[in-house]
């Protein structure tokens, strides 16, 4: 029995085997995100928008413009703007525990070991 989950990873890999992404540009913007409740400094995220085109069984380009994937595929960076011309620009970032799905993160390591041979 193949569960759900796994018939449409597999569905989507045999896409992804047929398709190639190619990028023309990336283009960061910052977004203010209003006041920290941490601090009193306001807070920033990078926006990231991919242009370029998507080849489909390598003949058929379907090009895209300004694409923002949603944060749950690529975070928004995040950091403190006046380091961000420094040479570790986001080691400002400060980690928020309550961000973090750690139940969601413990099942997905325990899935991803049943699942593995050796």
């Amino acid at each position: 029995f193949v569960s759900l989950s796994s018939f449409i990873e597999k569905i989507l890999w045999i896409i992804e085997s047929k398709c190639q992404i190619h990028l023309s540009k990336v283009r960061v913007t910052p977004i203010y995100k209003g006041m920290s409740t941490e601090s009193d400094h306001p807070e920033w995220r990078l926006s990231l928008a991919f242009s370029g085109h998507l080849l489909l069984f390598s003949w058929i380009p379907v090009p895209f413009i300004s694409v923002v994937l949603p944060t749950f595929i690529i975070p928004q960076p995040h950091a403190l703007l006046e380091y961000l011309l420094t040479a570790q620009p986001l080691a400002s970032a400060r980690l928020k525990r309550e961000n973090i799905a750690e139940e969601r993160i413990a099942s997905a390591a325990i899935d991803t070991l049943e699942g593995w041979n050796v």
